[in-house]
């Protein structure tokens, strides 16, 4: 009786959204809600790195990578490259302090979204080594990214 009383109430908690692939959500931003498509990857000391994807406006689309390593410092700027089955791209990116990210901004056109859109991974580096290397899940990247591009009004 007890395994199934604590079955039913496990399968009523909260679940992490990342645990399947990418998500698309509402998330507060400094000008308020904002749709968001995002995945997170494996924690590696503590720190679990995260993708998120959002609208920026007139700047088009944004881009922002939380790594696991909290290495990087105000000002700092990297040359990432973005890689999956069949593509590479390398994408310049800039650390921003406010929320510990590195972030890139481009238009909704930009090939970065065609490959977070295909495989079944993305695996991100750096060439100097600086910033550990992480992979990340491309599953449900698709539907995600479309609901943000439709929600970017910019």
């Amino acid at each position: 009786m007890r395994a199934i009383v604590l079955g039913a109430m496990l399968a009523l908690l909260p679940t992490f959204a990342w645990a399947d692939g990418w998500v698309a959500q509402l998330e507060d931003d400094e000008g308020g809600q904002v749709m968001t498509a995002s995945v997170e990857g494996d924690p590696a000391a503590g720190v679990t790195p995260r993708l998120r994807l959002l609208c920026a406006g007139s700047e088009g689309i944004m881009l922002r990578y939380e790594m696991a390593a909290g290495t990087a410092s105000p000002g700092s700027e990297a040359n990432l490259l973005f890689e999956n089955e069949s593509q590479q791209i390398t994408l310049p990116m800039a650390y921003e302090d406010m929320d510990g990210a590195f972030a890139a901004y481009f238009p909704k056109t930009d090939p970065i979204l065609g490959l977070l859109e295909n495989g079944p991974d993305v695996f991100i580096s750096e060439a100097s080594g600086n910033y550990p290397a992480q992979s990340f899940t491309l599953k449900g990247s698709t539907k995600a990214i479309a609901k943000v591009l439709k929600d970017c009004k910019g």
